[in-house]
């Protein structure tokens, strides 16, 4: 059976808001992304790597892998 990491769209949402980051910049600085490759991901153009799901994770203290990601069987 082969599975994917899927990002929790719902729940990245809630967050944002309560952390006041608007934008995707705003998101992207917090990250300390760059806003092009957190627009991709975002827009399921582009699987997000290790690092990029360790910043976001990182970027909302108190929130685990498993608040803003899914395994989905595929």
């Amino acid at each position: 059976m082969d599975a994917t990491l899927h990002l929790r769209d719902d729940q990245l949402k809630k967050f944002r808001v309560l952390a006041g980051l608007s934008t995707d910049a705003a998101l992207a600085e917090r990250m300390g992304q760059d806003p092009g490759n957190l627009s991709r991901v975002l827009r399921g153009k582009q699987e997000p790597g290790p690092k990029f799901i360790a910043r976001l994770v990182a970027a909302f203290p108190g929130m685990d892998l498993d608040d803003l990601f899914e395994v989905r069987a595929a």
